[in-house]
């Protein structure tokens, strides 16, 4: 693995527009990729950064474009972290909720909050504060 021995930064700033968070999946691949990290984890970690971005589009802005999403790729030797912060409307995040669900029955599949469980189990931590008029989620994972 190619851990920076500092910590970088990388900061990406999108329109609040689903057909814009490919920007976002390309970053997270390139910058998990070049860290080494397995395939299956550099999936893992886009898709639930994926899943956080189109919930702020949907939820903080209510599908509507023109907002800034803005979202800070944070890397050092020991954790990747990414913060998304958007100006909307405040999150209210489920605690402890879990999808009781079979995955071979795509008929009884969950029509909502997928994303949630996806992020939830992808990463080692989820915090979630405001930073000034900013609502910032913040997702870590461990890379020793």
């Amino acid at each position: 693995m190619s851990l920076p021995p500092v910590e970088s930064c990388l900061k990406i700033s999108i329109d609040s527009r689903l057909d814009q968070v490919f920007l976002v999946s390309h970053a997270v691949r390139g910058i998990c990729s070049q860290l080494g990290l397995e395939k299956i984890l550099v999936y893992k970690l886009e898709l639930a950064v994926v899943e956080a971005v189109n919930n702020t589009i949907k939820h903080a802005y209510g599908s509507r474009p023109g907002h800034v999403v803005e979202v800070i790729i944070t890397v050092s030797r020991e954790r990747i972290r990414f913060e998304i912060c958007d100006a909307g409307e405040v999150l209210d995040l489920p605690k402890g909720e879990r999808f009781n669900y079979n995955p071979r029955d795509r008929k009884g599949l969950p029509e909502g909050g997928m994303g949630l469980q996806i992020i939830q189990e992808v990463m080692d931590e989820i915090t979630y504060h405001r930073r000034g008029e900013l609502n910032c989620l913040s997702l870590g994972k461990r890379l020793e």
